[in-house]
C-alpha cells in the first residue's frame, strides 16, 4: 500500500476544508461555527458518535475498532485570534479574527487523518480517539476538558499534536524530546503611591519611579538568580502610569510575562519577583501587589515517542532548538506520554511568522501531517 499517493488524492478536500474553516475563526470557547463545519464533516466521513461534554464547544470522536480500553490520542486546538486578517486572500477571514496561528491547518489536517483512517478501517489495529479542542490561545482549553474527565473517559496510550511553524522550511517535520516549550505565566503589577504636584515631589510617593526600579530589578532574576545553563524570560510588556506632567503619578499598572524549561526556575521567578516587589515598595515608599497568573507547563516530549517519530521519518526528521513560546498541549503531556511537533511553513510566497494578520502557508504542507500520523500508528502496529 502505497500510503503517500492514498494521502495525496484527499488533497484537494484538505484544501477546500482548511480554506472554508480560515474563512470562520472564531476565539475561545466561543467556536460554535467551527464545532458545526467539524461535526459535519465527521458525519460525512462516517463518524456518528460526538462527545460535546468535556468542553464548550469541544467534540471528542473516536474510531473504535476493538475492545480494548486504552487507544491512540490525536489532538487539534480549533480557536482563532482577535486579529484582523492582512492576507488579501480570496478566502480570507469574513470577521474580525483570523487564523494567524494555524490552528485552521491543524482542523484540516486531524479531519483528513479521521476521513483516511475510516477509509483504511480493515488495517487499523488500535482504537484511535480525534479530540477537537477550543481555547488553546487562552483561557487553555485543554485543561478543562482533562477536569471534565477526558482520560477516564478515554484512557489513552499515548497522544500525539502538531503545530504549523512559520521558522521552518515548507514541509518539513521538526521536534525535539524533552522540553521543546516553555511553561509560561502572566504578570499584574499595581502599584499605589501617594499622588502630589510635579513641584512637590517629597510630600508623595512616585510611583513611576518606584515601578522603573521595579522593572531594572526584574532584569537581575534571569542574568543574576537563575543557573546560566537554564533559559528563562521575565518581560514586562506593558506599564501604564501618570495623568499630566505636573502631577507625581499615584498609581501604576504593568502585564508582563514569565516563561521557563524548568518547573523550579519557573518557581524561583516567582518567588523573586515577590521578593524584589517588597523591597522596593519599602524602599520608595509604595504598596506593590504583584500576582502571578500560572497559564501552560512546559511541552516535555516523551523520548521514546521522539525516537518513533525519528525512526518512521528515516532521517527526514529536523531536530530544533526549545523556544519560549507555550502551548496548552502540554497539560495532556501531564497526563500521558505525549508528542508535539511542527511543521514548517516558510517558502519564497509564505514568509511571514505566527500570529501576523499576513500569515498564510500552502495546504500541500498538510499532506505531510497526515502522512506523518500515518507513519506513526504504523510504528505503533496499530496500520498495516
Amino acid at each position: 500500500m502505497d500510503v503517500r499517493e492514498d494521502i495525496k488524492q484527499l488533497e484537494n478536500e484538505i484544501c477546500l476544508m482548511r480554506r472554508e474553516l480560515h474563512q470562520i475563526p472564531e476565539t475561545g470557547f466561543n467556536t460554535k461555527k467551527t464545532l458545526d463545519y467539524i461535526v459535519d464533516k465527521l458525519t460525512t466521513f462516517g463518524y456518528d458518535t460526538f462527545d460535546f461534554s468535556l468542553a464548550k464547544n469541544s467534540v471528542v470522536v473516536q474510531l473504535k475498532v476493538n475492545d480494548a480500553p486504552t487507544s491512540i490520542g490525536f489532538r487539534s486546538d480549533m480557536d482563532a485570534l482577535p486579529l484582523k486578517e492582512e492576507t488579501n486572500r480570496s478566502f480570507a477571514s469574513t470577521s474580525e479574527n483570523s487564523h494567524a496561528c494555524g490552528h485552521d491547518g491543524h482542523m484540516a489536517a486531524l479531519l483528513g487523518l479521521c476521513k483516511y483512517v475510516m477509509e483504511h478501517k480493515e488495517h487499523i489495529k488500535k482504537n484511535i480517539t480525534f479530540i477537537f479542542q477550543p481555547a488553546e490561545e487562552g483561557p487553555g482549553g485543554a485543561k478543562v476538558m482533562i477536569e471534565n474527565g477526558l482520560f477516564t473517559t478515554y484512557p489513552m496510550e499515548c497522544i500525539f499534536g502538531v503545530h504549523m511553524m512559520g521558522e521552518v522550511d515548507e514541509g518539513i517535520i521538526a521536534c525535539r524530546p524533552g522540553p521543546m516549550m516553555a511553561r509560561n505565566g502572566e504578570l499584574f503589577v499595581d502599584i499605589t503611591g501617594k499622588g502630589t504636584h510635579g513641584a512637590t515631589p517629597h510630600l508623595g510617593s512616585d510611583t513611576i519611579v518606584a515601578g522603573s526600579a521595579f522593572v531594572s530589578a526584574l532584569q537581575s532574576i534571569s542574568s543574576r538568580n537563575i543557573n546560566p545553563l537554564h533559559s528563562s524570560v521575565v518581560t514586562i510588556g506593558t506599564f501604564h502610569a501618570g495623568s499630566a506632567e505636573n502631577i507625581v503619578a499615584e498609581t501604576c499598572k504593568m502585564k508582563g510575562t514569565i516563561r521557563a524549561f524548568q518547573d523550579d526556575t519557573y518557581e524561583l521567578i516567582k518567588n523573586r519577583i515577590q521578593e524584589i516587589a517588597e523591597g522596593i515598595a519599602k524602599s520608595y515608599q509604595v504598596n506593590i501587589d504583584a500576582r502571578v497568573v500560572d497559564y501552560y507547563f512546559v511541552v516535555d516530549n516523551d523520548k521514546k515517542l521522539y525516537q518513533l517519530l525519528d525512526t518512521v521519518l528515516k532521517d527526514e526528521l529536523l531536530e530544533i532548538d526549545p523556544k519560549m513560546v507555550a502551548e496548552d498541549f502540554s497539560f495532556y503531556q501531564r497526563q500521558v506520554p505525549g508528542l508535539f511537533y511542527y511543521v514548517g511553513t516558510r517558502s519564497k510566497t509564505y514568509d511571514q511568522n505566527l500570529h501576523s494578520a499576513k500569515y498564510d502557508f500552502d495546504e500541500k504542507v498538510l499532506l505531510h501531517v497526515i502522512e506523518t500520523n500515518v507513519r506513526l500508528l504504523e510504528g505503533m502496529d496499530a496500520y498495516d
